[in-house]
């Protein structure tokens, strides 16, 4: 099932599978000239689709993420983002990196407070196989 196209905007795609109830992003190239505040905006808009659609999983593409994310604003995630995923029932966060990159290892794991797994991937089927599996 290819999915639906919820949002776009001059930084994201917002894609719903309602059959695997993966909802995800595919940040955009133009990210690399996006700001903090409209970073946060995306994920504010983000949460909430995540929110109306209950999806168990979430796929957040990377591959062209050119954004610099300040540790304040990763905070500002975790505090205000991530627990709104958990509350929508989110089981696994996955990021998608383009294939065969060295993924950090830190792209492994949740952060403190989260209520749901994190992994990273370097191939979108694994990635999805991984969702839809536990």
């Amino acid at each position: 099932m290819k999915p639906q196209q919820l949002h776009e905007s001059r930084y994201l795609r917002i894609l719903w599978n309602e059959k695997l109830r993966i909802i995800g992003i595919d940040w955009k190239e133009s990210t690399a000239a996006m700001s903090s505040e409209e970073f946060k905006s995306e994920l504010q808009l983000f949460a909430t689709q995540v929110e109306m659609k209950k999806a168990s999983g979430i796929l957040v593409d990377v591959s062209k993420f050119r954004h610099k994310i300040d540790p304040e604003v990763q905070e500002w995630r975790l505090k205000n983002i991530s627990t709104r995923y958990g509350r929508a029932g989110v089981q696994r966060f996955a990021f998608l990196f383009p294939e065969r990159a060295q993924i950090p290892p830190m792209m492994n794991h949740s952060s403190p407070g989260e209520t749901f797994e994190t992994r990273a991937f370097d191939e979108f089927q694994r990635a999805e196989d991984w969702l839809t599996t536990g």
